[in-house]
Protein backbone atom coordinates (compact mmCIF):
# COMPACT_ATOMS: atom_id res chain seq x y z
CA UNK A 1 0.00 0.00 0.00
CA UNK A 2 2.68 2.41 0.57
CA UNK A 3 5.35 2.36 -2.12
CA UNK A 4 8.18 4.38 -2.10
CA UNK A 5 9.70 5.60 -5.43
CA UNK A 6 12.09 8.45 -5.94
CA UNK A 7 11.43 9.12 -9.58
CA UNK A 8 7.77 9.63 -8.81
CA UNK A 9 6.51 13.04 -10.36
CA UNK A 10 5.66 15.45 -7.65
CA UNK A 11 1.82 15.49 -9.16
CA UNK A 12 1.69 11.41 -8.74
CA UNK A 13 2.97 11.98 -5.27
CA UNK A 14 -0.50 10.54 -3.49
CA UNK A 15 -1.03 8.00 -6.48
CA UNK A 16 2.15 6.13 -5.12
CA UNK A 17 2.83 7.19 -1.88
CA UNK A 18 -0.24 8.85 -0.04
CA UNK A 19 -0.20 9.07 4.06
CA UNK A 20 -1.53 6.26 6.15
CA UNK A 21 -4.02 8.74 8.19
CA UNK A 22 -3.50 10.23 11.46
CA UNK A 23 -3.04 8.05 14.71
CA UNK A 24 -6.87 7.19 16.31
CA UNK A 25 -8.06 8.03 12.78
CA UNK A 26 -10.73 4.97 12.16
CA UNK A 27 -9.74 4.23 8.80
CA UNK A 28 -12.80 1.66 7.23
CA UNK A 29 -15.90 2.82 9.26
CA UNK A 30 -17.89 0.80 7.40
CA UNK A 31 -16.52 -2.08 9.16
CA UNK A 32 -15.58 -0.90 12.60
CA UNK A 33 -17.52 -1.06 15.99
CA UNK A 34 -16.65 1.89 18.64
CA UNK A 35 -17.91 1.62 22.21
CA UNK A 36 -18.39 4.77 24.38
CA UNK A 37 -16.10 4.66 27.93
CA UNK A 38 -14.79 7.54 30.47
CA UNK A 39 -11.27 7.88 30.40
CA UNK A 40 -9.85 7.04 33.82
CA UNK A 41 -6.88 7.92 35.47
CA UNK A 42 -4.12 5.90 36.46
CA UNK A 43 -0.52 5.75 37.20
CA UNK A 44 1.76 8.03 38.89
CA UNK A 45 1.26 11.10 38.78
CA UNK A 46 -1.91 10.43 37.98
CA UNK A 47 -2.66 10.55 34.23
CA UNK A 48 -5.43 9.89 31.57
CA UNK A 49 -4.46 8.65 27.97
CA UNK A 50 -1.98 10.70 26.22
CA UNK A 51 -2.94 10.55 23.13
CA UNK A 52 -5.35 8.57 20.48
CA UNK A 53 -4.11 5.75 18.57
CA UNK A 54 -2.97 4.08 22.30
CA UNK A 55 -3.93 0.35 23.35
CA UNK A 56 -6.33 0.86 25.80
CA UNK A 57 -6.78 -1.66 28.71
CA UNK A 58 -10.38 -1.79 31.34
CA UNK A 59 -10.50 0.14 34.29
CA UNK A 60 -13.06 0.44 37.23
CA UNK A 61 -15.46 2.84 35.26
CA UNK A 62 -14.05 2.81 32.16
CA UNK A 63 -10.77 2.74 30.30
CA UNK A 64 -7.13 3.76 30.75
CA UNK A 65 -4.15 3.65 28.96
CA UNK A 66 -1.89 0.40 28.73
CA UNK A 67 0.99 0.32 31.31
CA UNK A 68 4.08 -1.13 31.71
CA UNK A 69 2.94 -4.27 33.66
CA UNK A 70 -0.06 -4.63 30.82
CA UNK A 71 0.04 -8.14 29.38
CA UNK A 72 -1.37 -9.44 25.85
CA UNK A 73 -4.50 -10.83 28.22
CA UNK A 74 -5.64 -7.11 29.10
CA UNK A 75 -5.70 -5.26 25.48
CA UNK A 76 -9.63 -4.07 25.50
CA UNK A 77 -8.97 -1.97 22.06
CA UNK A 78 -7.48 1.36 20.60
CA UNK A 79 -8.42 5.22 21.58
CA UNK A 80 -10.07 6.83 19.10
CA UNK A 81 -11.16 10.32 17.82
CA UNK A 82 -14.68 10.87 17.48
CA UNK A 83 -16.63 14.41 16.58
CA UNK A 84 -15.66 16.69 19.22
CA UNK A 85 -18.16 17.59 22.24
CA UNK A 86 -18.81 20.14 24.46
CA UNK A 87 -15.43 21.37 26.09
CA UNK A 88 -14.63 24.51 27.92
CA UNK A 89 -11.43 24.74 25.47
CA UNK A 90 -10.49 23.81 22.14
CA UNK A 91 -9.09 20.82 22.51
CA UNK A 92 -11.41 18.56 21.46
CA UNK A 93 -11.23 20.45 17.85
CA UNK A 94 -6.93 20.27 17.65
CA UNK A 95 -4.21 18.21 18.37
CA UNK A 96 -3.55 14.43 19.30
CA UNK A 97 -4.59 14.43 23.46
CA UNK A 98 -7.77 13.36 24.34
CA UNK A 99 -10.58 15.72 26.69
CA UNK A 100 -10.42 13.18 29.44
CA UNK A 101 -13.86 15.19 30.66
CA UNK A 102 -15.50 13.41 27.55
CA UNK A 103 -16.42 10.21 26.54
CA UNK A 104 -13.99 8.83 24.26
CA UNK A 105 -14.22 6.36 21.59
CA UNK A 106 -12.98 2.32 21.95
CA UNK A 107 -12.61 0.75 18.93
CA UNK A 108 -13.11 -2.69 19.46
CA UNK A 109 -13.35 -4.44 16.27
CA UNK A 110 -12.14 -2.51 13.06
CA UNK A 111 -9.71 -0.88 11.23
CA UNK A 112 -7.48 2.28 12.93
CA UNK A 113 -4.51 4.04 11.96
CA UNK A 114 -1.77 4.42 14.65
CA UNK A 115 1.88 4.94 14.78
CA UNK A 116 4.63 2.15 14.49
CA UNK A 117 8.14 3.20 15.88
CA UNK A 118 9.36 0.49 15.78
CA UNK A 119 9.66 -2.28 12.56
CA UNK A 120 8.09 -2.80 9.31
CA UNK A 121 4.62 -3.84 10.03
CA UNK A 122 3.50 -6.94 8.04
CA UNK A 123 -0.03 -7.67 6.81
CA UNK A 124 -1.50 -10.57 8.89
CA UNK A 125 1.26 -10.82 11.99
CA UNK A 126 0.11 -9.90 15.16
CA UNK A 127 1.34 -6.49 16.60
CA UNK A 128 3.50 -5.71 19.71
CA UNK A 129 2.24 -3.11 22.38
CA UNK A 130 5.20 -1.23 24.10
CA UNK A 131 5.84 -1.29 27.99
CA UNK A 132 8.56 1.01 28.14
CA UNK A 133 8.91 4.17 26.62
CA UNK A 134 11.91 4.67 24.67
CA UNK A 135 13.44 6.87 21.74
CA UNK A 136 11.65 8.15 18.63
CA UNK A 137 8.29 9.02 19.96
CA UNK A 138 7.76 5.21 21.24
CA UNK A 139 5.44 5.55 24.18
CA UNK A 140 4.10 3.53 26.20
CA UNK A 141 0.81 1.96 24.79
CA UNK A 142 1.82 2.47 20.95
CA UNK A 143 2.32 -0.57 18.49
CA UNK A 144 5.54 -1.84 17.31
CA UNK A 145 6.22 -4.41 14.40
CA UNK A 146 8.61 -6.47 15.96
CA UNK A 147 9.93 -7.97 19.22
CA UNK A 148 12.09 -4.95 21.15
CA UNK A 149 12.78 -7.19 23.80
CA UNK A 150 11.45 -6.90 27.16
CA UNK A 151 10.29 -3.51 26.03
CA UNK A 152 6.94 -4.25 24.26
CA UNK A 153 4.66 -7.55 24.12
CA UNK A 154 3.03 -9.15 21.45
CA UNK A 155 -0.74 -9.50 21.00
CA UNK A 156 -2.15 -12.50 19.44
CA UNK A 157 -3.74 -12.77 16.04
CA UNK A 158 -7.59 -13.37 17.45
CA UNK A 159 -6.65 -9.51 19.24
CA UNK A 160 -4.81 -7.09 16.24
CA UNK A 161 -3.44 -8.07 12.95
CA UNK A 162 -1.59 -5.36 10.60
CA UNK A 163 -3.87 -4.49 7.80
CA UNK A 164 -0.95 -3.54 5.73
CA UNK A 165 2.52 -3.96 5.08
CA UNK A 166 4.95 -1.25 5.87
CA UNK A 167 4.34 2.65 7.08
CA UNK A 168 3.74 5.57 5.37
CA UNK A 169 6.87 8.68 5.99
CA UNK A 170 5.29 9.48 9.59
CA UNK A 171 5.44 5.55 10.80
CA UNK A 172 1.82 5.73 10.61
CA UNK A 173 0.05 2.18 9.71
CA UNK A 174 -2.90 0.51 9.23
CA UNK A 175 -4.32 -1.90 12.73
CA UNK A 176 -7.11 -4.47 12.57
CA UNK A 177 -8.71 -4.86 15.82
CA UNK A 178 -10.75 -8.31 15.95
CA UNK A 179 -13.53 -8.43 18.47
Amino acid sequence: MYLSNNNTPANQAYTFGAPAGIPGAISRADETSVEPAQLIASGSPSATAQAFGLAMVYATGGITQWGGSNVAADFAGVLVRQAPGITDNDSGLTGNIPEAAQIQGLLVRGYVTIYCGYGTPVRGQAPYVRTVATANNMNVGTFDATSDGSNNVQLSTTQATWATDGKDANNNAELRVYR
